[in-house]
């Protein structure tokens, strides 16, 4: 069962995106422009992104009106893989937007994740 997106943010002036599933964070951990908040059971919970629309390759214009967002995170032994799928107001135009990140958060067995938002 897919966890619930319960924020969407996009500061335009600084060019910062930010989704969260709510959840209370235990760690953030900086990778590059990417910051990933992590959940007391070392899940991910949320994502920040600085520099988003030359990070993403979207035009800031579009990154304020998401209308719908999911994110997939793959856990695997030594690192994890996340997928950021967004259909925009704009032209009903979707995107995937893959972000490989590697870093391990000590999970023993695969598994995977959605957080969504519509």
């Amino acid at each position: 069962m897919a966890k619930q997106i319960t924020t969407i943010d996009y500061d335009s002036d600084n060019d910062i995106f930010f989704i969260s599933n709510g959840e209370k964070v235990k760690a953030s951990l900086d990778i590059g422009d990417f910051v990933l908040d992590v959940n007391h059971k070392n899940f991910i919970c949320g994502i920040e992104i600085m520099s988003a629309s030359e990070n993403l390759g979207i035009d800031k214009d579009v990154l304020k009106n998401i209308q719908n967002i999911k994110m997939s995170i793959t856990y695997k032994t030594n690192h994890v893989y996340v997928l950021l799928l967004m259909i925009f107001k704009k032209k009903g135009k979707e995107v995937n937007i893959p972000i490989p990140l590697t870093l391990n958060l000590g999970h023993k067995v695969p598994r995977k994740e959605m957080l969504m938002y519509n």
